[in-house]
C-alpha cells in the first residue's frame, strides 16, 4: 500500500510526458498534502494518469 508522498514520487519519476491526467494527478496530490482535500480524489487523478502512462493495469 502507499500513500500520496509514494504516488507523487511515482507521477514526478515515472510518468515523465507531460498530460493534462498527469497535471490533474500531481494537482490532486498537492491538494491533499496541503489538506484541502480527501485522498481518494487523489487516488482517480493518479490510476487515470497511471493507466494512461500504461504503468498500470486495468481490470
Amino acid at each position: 500500500m502507499f500513500d500520496v508522498n509514494d504516488a507523487a514520487t511515482i507521477l514526478l519519476r515515472d510518468l515523465t510526458r507531460e498530460t493534462e491526467k498527469r497535471k490533474a494527478a500531481m494537482d490532486a496530490c498537492l491538494r491533499v498534502l496541503r489538506g484541502e482535500t480527501h485522498p481518494p480524489a487523489a487516488r482517480r487523478a493518479f490510476v487515470a494518469a497511471a493507466l494512461e502512462a500504461k504503468i498500470l493495469r486495468g481490470d
